[in-house]
Order: structure tokens, then C-alpha cells, then sequence
């Protein structure tokens, strides 16, 4: 053979042996439930292609493309490859359909526009904002100037005054500024209107004065019964948790023990999300494991004491049973939130896993519980607890499999030549107990660094030492005892078991405020969405195979390195209604021209833009009050920024660029700015960031002005509609 036949032959050789491991590899996996575990990410991707679309689908089409493709599964189909295709665009439309439906069922009506009217309604739930003022989520009965079939189902009112005492089941009236639910805080963050308008949240306000109690007796459906009776129990069990534990303790057992965070003051909030323990607030998958394993350990430890029972009956389902009883009082105990019926829906099919005699806890019972959320409620899939739940989840179940099995490999001809003693049983279980916390730290923290980073601008680089100092406090002191202290409420004893909480829940805290004072501020700035998509899309892989395969989860990853662009810098940053701005100064950073204002906005603004911190623009009175403002920008073009109809002629013949949020509309007769936004173009598309670019370097080219908005342009359910206007362009010379 010649010199290049060999080296062919021996080409081809190798790679029919590589093709060969490939397939027998695939076939393996298929085995062990690749195919269904994809389930929930095809299905993820049709959700995603439904909310993404420029515009609406037609359901009757999805629906038949749904029909047709599960008929020919059924019917023609058995195996294959063309069997896995089919099955995957029957996934894909399935979940594109579900989208569709979820739309259709939260359909309500919205307010669009701010407006100043009366309001009369029934109070659901009452918790605190972020001034320790009532906040109050109402179901209107009648508002003054809008027609009964335009008003929203849900409103989300805030009171001034301080001693209000209301309770869920009354009715209230009074003078209300409503407003729509605010949006992203600025383009591609988290929208928050989005999220409400499938809540059933159609608006926003505040009353003007103390609101009237009106001694009626409701008119209410049987679900609002249900939710008020709920509510007014955790009402009078957040009352007795305070009185127990007076002080920032008592918050934080409120929330623990009823999902209530408004409480908890902000210095404490801002030290837990800095030291990655902010989860142990949110009632999720750690406090719904917590208190449904406590219960079916003390359960099935009671029987144990009763030596007959256990060997006649199945008291381990018993207690399976008692867990989910428990878990599920927990649910509506908690407020039923998003991220608790996520906990319980995942512990429900675990627990179910088990009276079936399977394994509980496996990647199949990941997918099961993914795929139920996802159909029950597709938009969680844009939610930040569901995508870190089930990226610590699925990270954790991939993680231990693969760990016990290299153990089990490991140590399967090892045997003991003799019985260890006690301190060598206790010593071994402490040290595991502490290594499994710690890895169990670190494989979570990993899998949801990229998943804060996107969405809160922000990780805990300590979050390890953090979590394995103060998770065996709250999985031994705070939880079990927070739940002793709900079976001992009714009988008036919770006192006695809410000390140890307290006495936990302050080692906590202090744990918190010391890990802290030594940590770095992990603020990692605007991440591109398409990082956290590659993340995505490289975990599934990682978490998904069980062989080798898992480690192509690196080829996205190092694929994606080079098309990695940051986001770029605005020039301009205007919030939702216009009382916050901020611009760049000569160095390129941004400065708040109204420091004051909107700290909940700009507090995210320095996390996304600017480091963490924001300082003020140094202007004088002369260029800034409040009737307006007139800032020369770096790139020559002047800002103005007016509040006083009196004064817009004059900004019209020398701004550039013309902000006027509290004017409905800007007429400049004589000279047109080269951009002008008004209330309407921020009540239509949300907050605005500006981008000015030159066209050349010559020093007499003109300027590129781009605008970019919170809220999409494209007419969706779920958009708003203020009224038909000309929108400000994307581009404008």
C-alpha cells in the first residue's frame, strides 16, 4: 500500500471505532431514560419560542399540530430514529400550546395609564412595601370612571397610613392613584409586569389618605373563601411569631414560617444576598425537604417504638403519607407562592417515587416534576426561582449519582476486618454530614452562580463558608423547631419552642454580617442573556448524561467564548416613569442626576452599570431644579430634561435630546430635537437607555442615536396599549 492509502485506511479505521463507541454510548444512555429526561428542555425550548415570537400563534393550529403529531406517533411510529423526532416536535408543540392556554386562562384587564380615581374592593391579603407601610393585594369591585368589564382582577395598593389595621375578607374605599405594574428597570432585566399580568395583577397605586373600612359583608367565589381564610390564619400566626420573638428574629421567622419577607428590614436582606443565604428566605425546595423529612422521621420514630406495628404494617408509608399531608399544610400555610408549589409539586412525585417502591430521588423524578410545573405554569420558566431550583437540583442528583457510583466502584471488594466502635461511628457521620454539606454548598452554588449573575447582577464569592456555617443551625435549630412551634400554637405553647428559633436565627445573622465585612461585593455588572442560555444549555448536557458524554457540556461553552459581548454601556438610563436618570460623565460612568429618587431602581442600575455604586452628577442649582434640567453630555449633545410645560419652547430650539416624563405631549414648531420622549412613550414602553455613537472620527460627523426599551414593541396579551402614537424610533440621526 502507498503511504496515503495507509493513512487513509488507518483513518478510516479509527473512526469507525469512534463512531462505534459514540452509538453504543447513545444506546446505553437511551437505556437509562435519555429520551425522557429530555422531556422538560424540549419542551422548555417550545414555551420559549411561544413567548418569543414577534407575534401571536394561532392556537387551533397548535392544537392540531398537536393532534397530528400524536396520532402519527401512535399510529405508524414505534421506534427509530424518526420516532424521536416526531416525539420531540410533539414536545416542542405541546409545550408552545401550554403557553398558549396559560395565556388564555390569565387573560385580565389592565390599567394603562395613571390615573386618579375611586376605588372600592376586597382585600385578599395585606403584607408590608418596602417603607414598612400596609400593602395590600385587593380584588376591585368598583372604580370610578371604569367600566365593570375593564377592571383588573387583582390590585396591588400601598397605604401611607401607618395605623391601618385591615384584615383579608374586608372591604375598603378611598381615593386611589393607580398606575400600571412597573417593568424592567432597564432593557432585558427582569420584568416585573410580565410576571404580575399572569398573577392576575392588573395595576398598581396608592391610596391618597386613609381608606374607609366598610362594614359589609363580601361578595366572594369560593377560591376567594379559601384565599382569605388562609390569609387571615397566617395574619394571626405572623402576630403570634412577633410577639414571641420581638425584633429581627421575629421577621425572619416570619418568613420562615409563612413566606412573608416584607418584614425583614433591608440591611438584613442586602447581608443574605451578599453571602448567598438570602435562599433560606425564600420557601422553597430546603424548607419543604426540611419540614417533610422532620415529619416522616418523628413519624416513623413513634412507630418504631411499638415493635408489632412495624412488622404488620407499612408504617415507612404511613409516614411518607404524614409527609405529604404536612408538606401540603405547609403549601397554603406559606402563601402557596411560585417557588412553594414548585418544592411541592417535586416533593409530591418523590414521596409518590417511594409508595411505588422506586427510587425517590433520581433525575427521571427531576424531569416528571419539570415537566408538571412547566404544563401547570409555562411562564415560570422565565422565573428566577424556577431556573435556579432546577439548576441546583438537577445539579445536585447528577452530582451524588456520579459520586456514589465511583464510590460503590471503588470500595465494592473492600470489607471491614473489624467493628468500628462508637466514636468512630459518630466521628465518621459528623465528618460526613459536614463534607456532604459542603460539597452539596458548592455544587449548588456553582450550578446557580451564572443564574444570579444574570438576573440580580450579583454572586456570593462566599457563599460556600457562608452556607456550611449557618445550614446546620437552620436543618437542626431553626426549622425543626419553627415546626414544633406550629403544632404547639393551638394549644397556646409556641413560646416555648420559638426561643430556640429565635437563638438560631441570630447566629445566623450574625454569621451572615461576619462573613460579609470579609467578603468581596460580587457584583459581576449586565450580563448578555445569550451567556446565560449557553450556561443553560451546557448544564443540561452536564446534568442530563450519565457516561462520558457529559463532558461535550464544555464544546457550547468553549464555542460561545469568542461570540461573548457585554452588553454596552448606555449613555442615557431613564426609569419607567421618569423620576430617575442617570448619565455619563466624561470618564464613562454613569451618575445619577436626581440621587435621591427611586433608590430600589438605581440600586439595581449600580449593580447592572456601575459596580455596585452610583455617585450623584455634580450640577448646579442654575443647571438643575425641579422644573429642569440641562446637561451637556460627553458626546456634545445637550440634555434636557423638563417638568414645567412653561419651560419646554425654550428647551425645544437648544436640546438635542428632550426628556419630558410628566407631559403627555411635546410640540416643537420652530426646531425638533434629534429624540424626544414623553409620558406617553415611558407609560407605553417602560424604561428607556439611550446609546449615542459617532458615525466618524472627523470632528465635524454627526451622531447615531439609539434607543432601546424595558417593555417590547411587538402587540402581545400581555403589552400594554396606552393609546395609538408614534413610537420613538430605534434609530435616529
Amino acid at each position: 500500500l502507498s503511504k496515503s492509502a495507509h493513512w487513509r485506511l488507518t483513518a478510516e479505521f479509527h473512526l469507525g471505532n469512534f463512531r462505534d463507541r459514540i452509538t453504543d454510548t447513545l444506546m446505553w444512555e437511551f437505556e437509562r431514560g435519555l429520551a425522557f429526561n429530555f422531556i422538560p428542555v424540549v419542551m422548555a425550548c417550545g414555551i420559549a419560542a411561544y413567548f418569543f415570537a414577534p407575534s401571536e400563534p394561532v392556537m387551533l393550529v397548535l392544537a392540531v399540530t398537536v393532534a397530528v403529531l400524536l396520532y402519527s406517533l401512535l399510529r405508524f411510529l414505534t421506534h427509530g430514529t424518526l420516532y424521536y423526532v416526531v416525539a420531540a416536535l410533539l414536545v416542542f408543540a405541546t409545550g408552545m400550546l401550554a403557553a398558549n392556554v396559560s395565556v388564555l386562562r390569565s387573560y385580565s384587564p389592565q390599567i394603562e395609564r395613571q390615573t386618579t380615581t375611586t376605588l372600592s374592593g376586597v382585600i385578599l391579603s395585606v403584607d408590608q412595601n418596602r417603607r414598612g407601610l400596609p400593602r395590600m393585594i385587593l380584588r376591585p369591585t368598583d372604580i370610578e370612571g371604569i367600566p365593570q368589564q375593564s377592571i383588573p382582577r387583582k390590585l396591588r395598593i400601598s397605604s401611607s397610613a401607618r395605623d391601618l389595621s385591615v384584615m383579608p375578607g374586608q372591604i375598603v374605599q378611598g381615593l386611589v392613584r393607580l398606575q400600571p405594574v412597573a417593568g424592567p428597570v432597564h432593557p432585558d432585566s427582569y420584568n416585573f409586569s410580565f410576571h404580575a399580568w399572569f398573577a392576575g395583577i392588573g395595576g398598581s397605586g396608592f391610596f391618597m389618605g386613609k381608606p374607609t373600612i366598610l362594614h359589609q359583608n363580601p361578595d366572594l367565589t369560593v377560591f376567594e373563601h379559601l384565599t382569605v381564610f388562609v390569609n387571615s390564619l397566617r395574619d394571626k400566626i405572623e402576630m403570634r411569631v412577633v410577639n414571641a420573638i420581638p425584633g429581627t428574629g421575629g421577621d425572619v421567622a416570619v418568613a420562615l414560617i409563612t413566606g412573608d419577607k416584607s418584614r425583614i428590614p433591608e440591611d438584613v436582606s442586602q447581608s443574605l444576598r451578599t453571602t448567598g443565604l438570602a435562599h433560606i428566605l425564600a420557601i422553597s425546595g430546603l424548607h419543604m425537604a426540611l419540614v417533610t423529612l422532620t415529619i416522616i422521621a418523628v413519624v416513623r420514630f413513634a412507630c418504631a417504638l411499638l415493635p408489632n406495628l412495624c412488622l404488620n404494617y407499612p408504617v415507612k408509608k404511613w409516614a411518607v403519607c404524614a409527609g405529604f399531608l404536612g408538606a401540603t399544610l405547609y403549601l397554603f400555610l406559606s402563601g402557596a407562592g411560585i417557588a412553594t408549589q414548585r418544592a411541592w409539586i417535586m416533593i409530591s412525585v418523590m414521596l409518590l417515587a417511594v409508595l411505588l417502591d422506586k427510587r425517590a430521588i433520581t433525575m427521571r423524578s427531576v424531569a416528571v416534576s419539570a415537566t408538571l410545573i412547566l404544563l401547570i405554569s409555562p411562564q415560570s420558566l422565565f422565573a428566577p426561582g424556577f431556573q435556579m431550583s432546577f439548576a441546583a437540583v438537577a445539579a445536585l442528583v447528577s452530582g451524588y449519582e456520579y459520586l456514589t457510583a465511583r464510590k460503590k466502584s471503588k470500595h465494592q471488594d473492600s470489607y471491614l476486618i473489624s467493628r468500628p466502635t462508637w466514636f468512630h461511628r459518630f466521628s465518621g457521620s459528623v465528618i460526613g454530614y459536614v463534607s456532604g454539606l459542603i460539597m452539596t454548598s458548592l455544587i449548588a452554588g456553582s450550578a446557580t452562580a451564572f443564574v444570579a449573575a444574570w438576573h440580580f447582577h450579583q454572586i456570593a464569592p462566599l457563599g460556600l463558608l457562608a452556607n456550611a456555617l449557618a445550614m446546620p443551625i437552620v436543618g437542626f435549630l431553626v426549622m425543626p423547631f419553627a415546626l414544633l412551634s406550629m403544632l404547639l400554637m393551638p394549644y397556646g405553647l409556641e413560646a416555648l419552642t420559638l426561643m430556640p428559633v429565635e437563638v438560631g436565627i441570630n447566629s445566623v445573622i450574625r454569621i451572615s454580617r461576619a462573613v460579609e465585612s470579609i467578603s468581596p461585593s460580587g457584583i459581576t455588572g449586565n450580563m448578555p442573556f445569550f451567556s446565560l442560555c449557553i450556561f443553560g444549555f451546557a448544564l443540561t448536557l452536564l446534568t442530563v448524561f450519565r457516561s462520558r458524554l457529559r463532558f461535550l457540556a464544555i464544546t457550547p461553552v468553549i464555542l460561545a467564548l469568542p461570540l461573548m459581548n457585554y452588553p454596552t454601556k448606555p449613555h442615557i438610563l431613564v426609569s419607567e416613569n421618569g423620576r430617575a436618570i442617570a448619565v455619563a460623565d466624561r470618564s464613562g460612568n454613569l451618575a445619577l442626576v436626581y440621587p435621591r429618587r427611586n433608590r430600589f431602581v438605581t440600586n439595581i442600575w449600580a449593580k447592572a452599570w456601575a459596580g455596585g455604586d452610583i455617585a450623584p452628577l455634580n450640577l448646579s442649582d442654575d443647571q438643575c431644579n425641579k422644573d429642569r434640567c440641562i446637561i451637556v453630555l460627553p458626546t456634545s449633545q445637550i440634555l434636557h430634561v423638563v417638568y414645567d410645560p412653561q419651560l419646554l419652547n425654550a428647551s425645544c430650539l437648544r436640546a438635542d435630546i428632550l426628556i419630558a416624563p410628566r407631559l403627555w405631549w411635546v410640540r416643537c414648531p420652530q426646531r425638533q430635537p434629534a429624540l424626544t420622549l414623553n409620558r406617553q412613550s415611558f407609560e407605553q414602553y417602560g424604561s428607556h437607555a439611550i446609546h449615542i455613537q459617532k458615525l466618524s472620527l472627523e470632528p465635524s460627523s454627526s451622531y447615531e442615536i439609539t434607543v432601546q426599551t424595558g417593555l417590547a414593541k411587538s402587540r402581545r396579551p400581555w403589552s400594554r396599549d396606552v393609546g395609538l402614537y408614534d413610537p420613538p424610533n430605534d434609530t435616529v440621526e
